[in-house]
């Protein structure tokens, strides 16, 4: 019959004057009885058309769009009709490809591109059908599909899943297998659910109880255990790409694990899964947000982050961006986002600006682009315990009732009291003078002299140098190199500038937020250029100092802009003057700090009187006092004049002009003061003072307002205290003021191309326009009922979790590169059924390990795996190996080591000495692995410190991520390193000791007892007599071999922390060690069967 219809097809094409090789006419004869657009067409042009003529305006020739049904079915610019339905003749792609003239075919030779002879058949035969057109079936609908109901069930069918199996299974002529044995299907379904093995408890109890709902019973309990939630969110540690350090250059530390203890609960308590996701990325805009909700928000600070010096913020914070719209693309759409993020995507609709409007939802998040090496940076979220949460309740209580009172005084005081009479600008001159702490003034310069070394040591901070020269003697004030001096407002001045003196105020004491100070100084800039700042004064710090101090700086703009840090970009007060002062003109600046903690506490002065201010950010809440690298330690800093200590983004802002007569006060000089200060000096423009300048200063020195404020200041050092030593965890938290977006040219943030706003991929349903446009809008809109990816995708990434692989076997690509579903109208019925039940998680994972799919046998069939060799039809269960965290859990489970204790902090188990040692290590903090103790050897591998430049190799063996990006689907390898790890790796070998004191205790009677009890431990079966007698003899060989040789005995048990059960004979447990060291590399032990 084939051969009868090979020549009335070949007949037909010659009729048709098309030249149609031979070999494509017999495949055009083996091809379906009807061609499906969207399963046999759209990979072939996806795979090799796409790239000249698809989405990429770009790179598209020719006019051409074959991703576009209008326009693939139009007349072109030529005249011609690329595709004309119906008439292979008439479309000028048949030609095309038939042709084989390289000026004339297609794809083109230059390509490296090529169309076999079925993939042309199928073209031709879809256009001679009449060339129908479908959407690309993920961004269709989710439909309803009804049940299938076939005749023939052989009593397999125990859920609706079966149904649409088994309809597929006899399409193909394939059969279900039957159901596994017993304890295969318990120890599967435990690994599955709980990613740990059953008990032999567990075991017998199953395989001796007969009721027929015994199995569903026992899924109910894994689905309600603690385990279950560390199984679910192992997975979700790929996804969202946890880590418990920055990855990137120096890869240091940081505190990101109370999420992860976020993550257990929420699926202990079976958290809504749109809920769950939807907290993830956007509870901290949801109203009065709970600490909880914006801890979730974690998930999305879980990128990579740089601390290279020199980086370009702005570069990297878009990074960042970028990272999230990227995960938010691969976790919750299916869709290879980050193809559009250069150009237009070569294969989906995804436009570049729908890649840069999904990203600008995430783009109003205040953060830096450059961090320290070491630690979190903001924004941030306190997680005080329940007691120091109390402690600091009870202190803001006081401090409010003193703040209160304190108030109420000054107002009365004001209200009851004449002060014309009161001021004495002679006694006002004197207490302004005792409260200086330092002064630097050149106007009687005699002598420059260079420090002796002892003297250098006075001076602590990244910019100290190995000599300097002091000023007539005066060790409170050095100079990095002789000063060059010029007329100053009085006297001389210090020249400033790149290159030049940086001096050093070293009698200032490192001042914390609750100490109120004040300074003056005369300035005249020269104004660097757009994007420099200039330091006037300050003891700020870089990058792995958390920024922290306070410093006084003019910004690009000239602005007088004065800060407190404790660490960037959040955790400060930073306030700017709303008018920019005149360059090439001396200015008295001041300020004034009531050490109130608060932006209203500080006062900016310009020539003497007090100037409007902006609070840019009034967020302090921990200490201002400098620290060493990495905060390590605090460390004395003097205060510098004209440059920064800040040197890491490349540039130390170095002031550029003249700097004169700076004074440092102990306290906060009141208006009157300031102005007195100013009026010193021989100007033409004194101060006038006002009554309310005259009355605050009197009233600012009353005896009841001293008091109060002292008790006040001893107050906020309490709570400073407490709150100092608080853990916190970096999240998620909008700019008040928001940032514009930008499409970037090929993604660089150096080429913004145009302004766009938040929107989610054109090709998708619209967002409601009841909607924010904003991270709370794009959770709901994922959730949307219209929303056609959000559902498959999650539906496909639990059934790849269960069944081994996706119904789409490319979890993060449903796009028309993606694999096709294998059985699409039940991807779409598990859509509805987690759609209809509530996004419940657990419902959906019971529905699938109760079906008869999922309970099967996995023996192949030999008949059946000459069909579908893969399996892909699912005749029987999948095997495969165990993941990486589950086969370390494993041998602890059974050997007894391993600790339940559920969340908490990472831990480091056993690993080669030196690997971190060995990179190029910037991070103090982790230059040297230091490896656990006591049960933290021995917590489940899911808690194990991820470090994402030198992760835990015996884990990285086993294929675990590096958790650098989002992962959804691991990589599977079979490698002999695999094997000798499970032989060598020292927590296997402890494994492998420990097991084998276990089984001798608890099967003392025989030596076929204890390793039989072993072999049931580790496989979860009886062993056969062969293989009995295979570890029987093994054993009797190693105690031989130990006995004739002691020292290797002892060797055995140098391996963990573990220490040998003495009461036990060392020869029998050494022997039996080996024993258990090969069931742990027996197959069945590591793989899911």
């Amino acid at each position: 019959m084939k051969l009868f219809n090979y020549f009335i097809l070949a007949s037909l094409f010659f009729s048709c004057s098309l030249n149609l090789p031979d070999e494509v006419t017999y495949e055009y004869a083996s091809l379906p009885e009807k061609i499906d657009f969207n399963y046999h067409v759209k990979p072939i042009l996806s795979d090799r058309c796409f790239s000249c003529h698809g989405p990429d305006e770009k790179t598209r020739m020719a006019g051409l769009r074959l991703d576009d049904e209008k326009i693939a079915f139009s007349k072109l610019s030529s005249g011609k009709i690329a595709i004309s339905p119906g008439s292979i003749y008439s479309s000028e792609v048949a030609h095309r490809i038939l042709s084989n003239d390289p000026e004339v075919m297609m794809p083109t030779p230059e390509s490296k591109l090529s169309l076999n002879s079925k993939e042309k058949a199928i073209i031709l035969k879809w256009i001679e059908q009449g060339a129908e057109w479908k959407e690309h079936w993920s961004f269709l609908p989710v439909q309803n599909v009804n049940i299938p109901k076939p005749k023939k069930v052989n009593g397999k069918i125990k859920n609706e899943i079966d149904h649409f199996i088994h309809k597929k299974l006899i399409e193909k002529n394939l059969e279900f297998s039957d159901v596994a044995k017993k304890e295969k299907l318990l120890r599967r379904v435990y690994f599955d659910l709980t990613g740990l093995p059953p008990s032999i408890e567990e075991i017998d109890a199953f395989i001796a109880n007969n009721d027929p709902d015994a199995y569903s019973k026992i899924v109910d309990e894994l689905l309600s255990s603690d385990e279950n939630a560390e199984r679910l969110t192992m997975d979700w540690l790929d996804l969202s790409r946890y880590a418990d350090s920055h990855g990137l250059h120096a890869d240091g530390i940081r505190t990101m694990w109370p999420w992860r203890d976020w993550v257990i609960n929420a699926f202990k308590k079976n958290m809504p899964y749109n809920e769950f996701v939807s907290v993830q990325l956007s509870g901290d805009l949801r109203e009065n947000a709970s600490r909880e909700e914006k801890l979730a928000t974690a998930f999305n600070r879980n990128s990579p982050m740089t601390a290279e010096g020199g980086v370009i913020d702005e570069e990297w914070r878009l990074n960042y961006v970028f990272d999230r719209t990227e995960t938010l693309g691969t976790a919750f759409l299916g869709l290879t986002m980050m193809c559009a993020k250069c150009h237009d995507h070569k294969f989906d609709p995804v436009s570049q600006k729908d890649y840069f409007q999904l990203s600008a939802f995430f783009n109003q998040t205040r953060e830096l682009g450059m961090t320290g090496d070491d630690g979190d940076f903001g924004p941030l979220l306190l997680l005080p315990d329940e007691s120091t949460e109390k402690d600091i309740s009870d202190i803001e209580k006081k401090i409010n009732e003193k703040e209160s009172k304190l108030a109420l005084t000054r107002k009365e005081l004001s209200e009851f009291y004449d002060y014309s009479n009161q001021l004495s600008d002679y006694k006002s001159y004197s207490l302004i003078n005792k409260s200086i702490i330092q002064k630097a003034s050149l106007e009687k310069i005699r002598s420059y002299k260079k420090t002796s070394p002892d003297v250098t040591n006075i001076v602590q901070g990244s910019f100290a140098r190995s000599s300097k020269f002091i000023i007539d003697n005066n060790l409170n004030i050095t100079c990095n190199i002789k000063p060059e001096i010029e007329k100053g407002i009085d006297g001389n001045a210090f020249r400033m500038g790149a290159g030049g003196a940086q001096f050093y105020l070293e009698s200032v004491p490192n001042f914390e937020w609750t100490d109120p100070f004040s300074a003056s100084v005369w300035i005249n800039t020269e104004k660097r250029k757009k994007g420099f700042g200039q330091t006037i004064m300050g003891t700020t710090g870089g990058k792995n100092n958390y920024w922290r101090g306070w410093d006084l700086y003019l910004d690009d703009e000239n602005y007088i802009n004065f800060r407190l840090i404790s660490s960037l970009p959040g955790n400060q007060v930073h306030i700017k003057s709303k008018d920019s002062i005149l360059k090439n003109k001396w200015t008295h600046l001041s300020f004034s700090y009531d050490g109130s903690g608060k932006a209203e506490g500080v006062n900016l002065y310009l020539n003497g009187s007090m100037i409007e201010n902006n609070s840019l950010v009034d967020n302090l809440y921990k200490t201002i006092k400098p620290v060493s690298s990495s905060g390590i330690k605090e460390e004395r800093r003097s205060v510098m004049v004209g440059v920064s200590y800040d040197g890491s983004s490349g540039d130390n802002k170095f002031f550029k002009g003249l700097i004169d007569d700076l004074i440092i006060y102990k306290k906060p000089l009141t208006s009157y003061e300031i102005g007195l200060v100013y009026n010193q000096y021989d100007l033409d423009n004194k101060i006038n003072f006002t009554d309310i300048d005259k009355k605050d200063h009197i009233i600012n020195y009353d005896f009841k307002v001293s008091k109060l404020k002292n008790e006040l200041k001893n107050l906020k050092s309490q709570w400073l205290d407490k709150v100092s030593d608080v853990m916190e965890v970096m999240v998620m938290e909008d700019m008040v003021n928001k940032r514009k977006s930008y499409l970037y040219e090929r993604g660089l943030y150096t080429m913004p191309s145009y302004e766009v706003n938040a929107d989610v991929p054109s090709k998708l349903p619209k967002m409601s326009s009841d909607l924010p446009k904003n991270r709370i809008g794009l959770s709901e809109w994922l959730f949307d009922k219209t929303n056609p990816l959000t559902s498959r995708v999650t539906v496909n990434r639990y059934w790849q979790m269960i069944f081994g692989k996706g119904i789409v076997q490319t979890p993060d690509d449903f796009g028309v590169q993606g694999s096709l579903p294998s059985h699409p109208e039940l991807l779409d019925f598990l859509s509805n059924y987690l759609i209809e039940n509530n996004w419940d998680i657990k419902a959906l994972l019971r529905l699938m390990v109760n079906s008869h799919t999922y309970m099967q046998s996995s023996l192949p069939n030999p008949k059946f795996v000459e069909v579908d060799p893969n399996n892909i039809f699912l005749s029987r269960s999948n095997s495969y190996r165990l993941p990486a965290e589950m086969i370390r859990d494993n041998a602890l489970a059974t050997s007894g080591l391993l600790v339940k204790h559920v969340g908490g902090q990472s831990v480091k188990p056993y690993q080669p000495e030196g690997l971190w040692k060995e990179k190029s290590n910037f991070s103090i903090k982790l230059m040297n692995y230091k490896e656990s103790s006591g049960d933290s050897l021995y917590r489940r591998s899911m808690y194990t410190f991820i470090r994402r430049t030198s992760p835990p190799p015996s884990m990285t063996t086993f294929d675990a991520p590096t958790r650098e990006v989002c992962t959804v689907k691991r990589e599977v390898t079979n490698t002999p390193l695999q094997a000798l790890v499970l032989l060598n790796d020292p927590q296997f070998f402890e494994a492998s000791r420990i097991l084998a004191e276990r089984i001798q205790k608890e099967a003392p009677n025989s030596i076929d007892e204890s390793i039989s009890l072993g072999f049931r431990i580790c496989t979860s079966r009886e062993p056969k007599k062969k293989e009995l007698d295979l570890l029987k003899e093994l054993y009797f060989q190693q105690l031989d071999k130990f006995r004739k040789n002691p020292k290797l005995a002892y060797e055995i048990f140098k391996s963990g922390e573990k220490p040998r059960d003495r009461s036990l004979n060392r020869y029998k447990t050494a022997a039996m060690a080996m024993v258990a060291n090969t069931l742990l590399n027996h197959d069945e032990v590591y793989m899911k069967r």
